[in-house]
């Protein structure tokens, strides 16, 4: 077996993949919202504080100018994510411990600092925040952003806007849009998960269809309502091939009942000659070789006769044989009306007490002569075996350059053929007149083999009706066949 024969059609769960793709493309959605919010909200809260910084920035400006004392820029500067520290030229430093640097914690214990490290033996100056008992003090966020300004007199303030409240909230918010991406997910793969199973239901009716055509239900079809979708076109599809395999199947009963037919017929056929035969050798056997020669030349003559009418018999059985084989047609350029007159004349030699007529121009197809001449030579013994003393036979050839086809038709007087039976005559070992003897009526063959030969050429035979006797009219493509026919070799 090749490759391609043993190779396997990948089948994977379409719910899976489909369901799998879905929460894909949503969690890359959900992703993307979740990082331009986070993104933009940054952006906005960043921006907020740095415009605070530079509020600030100006406010100190306006205090140093005014020349307020370190513990009037702490106490006005300060708030707001703002903290600030002022470094006099003394080395003294006020304002929030956390902008220390590390390693030099703010002074305690001195009864002239608070809490915070501010002077307090100033009444007029307000304390600084105090700083809870046992908190160390906090530094400010790594984002943070600081301005450092000349007081004068060798004295700095430094402004820092913290950031450590910014990014609070933006761990507070990944952290709740985490959830909602979790959430939101779990919710998607359960609507996600109906929606498939609802959408491919008709795959599972195709699948129940499939097992009662399996078990015997063989008309059973989807019929879509929409054929135009995409599960309708598969539906639709599915059908015509029910359909194809329903007509396959039937044709192929028909076909094993009209072989079966055509074989208990053949052999009853092929009974009559045998059994003439075996009773003729029988009786010649008996004679001896003392009994008249008269009779025993009748005798010989009709066991050569018995003989022959069985080997044509076989013969045409083998040529029908052959022809459903499909033999190719050896086709060339011949002359249709020169071979109907040949058959024409030899008919005419075969029936004196009749009246065989034929006429016709030259009409040229490419065809197999012997072919040919077997389809006329049929139908004019069929005809002259139908048609009564004194009766008259018509050949007559035809061109249609239209369609492109010449055509042989066979007229011969004598009794109807019936509309029912028209296409009746064409089976196999057929006879309309079931009482004639078998001499006069051959074995019913001729049609079938006539039929056959035309068909291989792409052509046709067939029985019109006619009220006046039989006709029948052999067509024949000016082209000759297209491929392949059921010539006999």
């Amino acid at each position: 077996m090749s490759s391609a024969a043993q190779a396997r059609t990948a089948t994977p769960s379409l719910r899976r993949r489909v369901t799998a793709a879905v929460l894909g493309v949503v969690a890359v959605l959900l992703v993307l919202v979740v990082v331009l919010v986070d993104v933009l909200l940054g952006a906005r809260l960043e921006s907020d504080l740095d415009s605070r910084l530079r509020d600030r920035v100006v406010q100190a400006q306006q205090l140093i100018a005014a020349g307020a004392t370190p513990e009037e820029l702490v106490t006005g500067l300060s708030g707001q994510q703002i903290r600030i520290k002022v470094t006099t030229a003394d080395g003294e430093v006020m304002g929030d411990p956390g902008l220390n640097a590390p390693g030099t914690p703010p002074p305690a214990g001195r009864p002239d600092r608070g809490p915070g490290g501010d002077r307090t033996d100033d009444p007029s100056s307000p304390p600084a925040a105090p700083v809870p008992a046992g908190r160390p003090p906090v530094p400010p966020d790594t984002g943070s952003r600081t301005v450092t300004l000349d007081a004068g007199g060798g004295a700095t303030v430094e402004l820092v806007a913290d950031a450590s409240d910014v990014t609070q909230v933006r761990n507070g918010l990944r952290a709740v849009l985490a959830g909602s991406v979790l959430l939101t997910l779990l919710v998607a793969l359960g609507a996600v998960s109906f929606v498939v199973r609802t959408a491919l239901r008709p795959l599972d009716r195709m699948t129940a269809l499939a097992g009662r055509i399996t078990a015997g239900e063989r008309d059973a079809r989807l019929r879509p309502d929409r054929p135009h979708t995409d599960l309708g076109t598969a539906a639709a599809a599915m059908d015509g091939m029910l359909d194809a395999l329903t007509d396959a199947e039937r044709r192929s009963r028909e076909e094993a009942e009209r072989t079966r037919v055509f074989l208990a017929d053949a052999a009853h056929e092929l009974r009559t000659p045998l059994s003439g035969i075996t009773a003729v050798a029988e009786t010649l056997e008996r004679s001896g070789p003392d009994a008249d020669p008269a009779r025993r030349t009748r005798r010989l003559e009709l066991l050569l006769g018995e003989t022959r009418r069985a080997g044509r018999l076989v013969t045409d059985m083998l040529d029908l044989a052959r022809i459903d084989g499909g033999t190719a047609v050896a086709a060339r350029e011949v002359d249709v009306a020169g071979i109907a007159r040949a058959e024409t004349r030899r008919a005419a030699v075969l029936a004196p007490g009749l009246t065989v007529d034929g006429h016709g121009k030259p009409a040229a197809v490419r065809a197999d002569p012997q072919a040919v001449s077997r389809i006329l030579a049929n139908l004019l013994d069929n005809a002259r075996r139908h048609t009564p003393d004194g009766g008259r036979i018509e050949v007559v050839t035809r061109t249609d350059r239209a369609a492109g086809t010449v055509s042989v038709s066979v007229h011969n007087t004598g009794t109807p053929i019936a509309d029912g039976d028209r296409e009746r005559v064409f089976d196999r070992l057929v006879r309309l007149q079931d009482a004639r003897d078998r001499d006069s009526g051959g074995a019913g063959l001729g049609l079938a083999i006539a039929r056959g030969l035309a068909r291989a050429h792409g052509g046709d035979l067939t029985c019109p009706p006619d009220d006046d006797g039989a006709t029948f009219v052999l067509t024949l493509p000016v082209t000759g066949p297209d491929g392949p026919g059921g010539l006999p070799s």
